[in-house]
């Protein structure tokens, strides 16, 4: 049977994991960005889908080796090699960083009143078996 601090801490935790599920799902900037980096992840795929298709279809060993090598250094430069690429990534991590420190605000918020809640739980429980808190019994 749960005690009353931990009936009082799943609810704060419940409400704490809504309100940061809120912070990430609504967060226009993170919103926009990961729509920023859907579209640019969707021109790569476009421009590199011969190259793919080249790879997957070709039956030859040798040719199919030098095809994968062709399509890997494609994604490669539109990715990590490119600059516009590296600017986008930046982009993407300024904006987690600050809905994570939104997140982190609220975990923070809710903390105090968990210990609070739960320290004095523990001096209920310890009276409950015999043992003197703060002198009394």
């Amino acid at each position: 049977m749960k005690d009353k601090a931990r009936t009082q801490t799943d609810k704060t935790l419940e409400l704490m994991e809504k309100e940061i599920s809120r912070v990430y799902n609504k967060n226009p900037a993170l919103i926009s960005v990961y729509k920023e980096y859907k579209q640019y992840m969707d021109m790569v795929q476009e421009r590199t889908e011969g190259l793919y298709k080249a790879y997957i279809d070709e039956s030859d060993k040798n040719i199919k080796l030098d095809n994968k090598k062709a399509y890997m250094d494609a994604i490669r430069a539109l990715t990590i090699e490119s600059a516009d690429y590296r600017k986008l990534v930046k982009k993407i991590a300024k904006a987690i960083t600050k809905v994570n420190k939104q997140a982190l605000n609220i975990v923070n918020g809710a903390m105090q009143e968990i210990y609070v809640t739960n320290y004095n739980q523990v001096a209920v429980d310890c009276e409950k078996v015999g043992i003197k808190v703060n002198g009394k019994k």
